[in-house]
């Protein structure tokens, strides 16, 4: 199973249910780089039983001698648990951040992040007259849409290639960077807050950026459509 971030809501208690039936998995790979706040390189691969990996990539053939003491020993070595013949301390980083936070305060950090989402929400409702808001919104990910009566709406590459520069223009702007993704075959903006620094106010700051950026970009496409006409 691919947990990536999501699967970490289970140090949520009030959100764990989400992710019920986790533990049946015969495998769970997810990244520390989001929620848990690693390196990039750091993630994680849980395997149920151990013996199925070992078969899979180990080195260490009947015919070669084993040893538990010594140079050779402490088995099993990291390079029979996959192609890589050797690996930076990246397991060190997970656990001083483990040590460092516990397991609640991570958890504590999720929930906000997912409170936050809402409130991102909130703020965009305001602008209900031109955004289209994916609900749903029950993790941290928010993802929205403008679509301005001024544009052929109708038409839904011009309105996705909209919120696809728009996205540009706040993403170069460095006040966030939001993605986008896919949703019914229209493009939506995709705004995922896994930052344990986020603040209520960086969304406002967010949405006040976005709302000008958007007044700009608007108004230099509907000159061209005036152009062309």
């Amino acid at each position: 199973m691919d947990g990536a971030f999501g699967s970490l809501v289970i140090l949520d208690p009030q959100r764990q249910h989400f992710v019920t039936g986790i533990d049946q998995a015969d495998s769970l790979a997810f990244d520390f780089h989001k929620w848990l706040h690693c390196p990039y390189d750091a993630g994680c691969v849980l395997i149920r039983d151990g013996t199925l990996l070992l078969s899979t990539f180990s080195a260490q053939q009947s015919y070669l001698l084993n040893f538990e003491r010594g140079v050779a020993g402490d088995a099993p070595w990291s390079l029979n648990l996959g192609p890589e013949a050797s690996r930076s301390s990246r397991a060190l980083k997970v656990w001083f951040t483990l040590k460092e936070h516990g397991t609640k305060q991570l958890g504590k950090k999720i929930a906000e992040n997912c409170e936050q989402a809402q409130y991102l929400a909130s703020l965009l409702e305001k602008y209900d007259a031109r955004i289209r808001i994916v609900r749903p919104i029950s993790l941290n990910i928010v993802n929205f849409r403008f679509e301005p009566d001024e544009l052929d709406k109708e038409n839904s590459k011009i309105v996705d290639d909209f919120n696809n520069e728009l996205v540009a223009d706040i993403q170069l702007s460095g006040i966030a960077v939001p993605s986008t993704a896919h949703i019914g075959g229209r493009l939506y903006i995709r705004v995922a807050i896994v930052s344990h620094r986020c603040t209520l106010q960086d969304f406002h700051l967010f949405v006040e950026t976005l709302s000008k950026l958007y007044c700009d970009r608007l108004q230099a496409a509907t000159q061209k459509i005036l152009a062309n006409d």
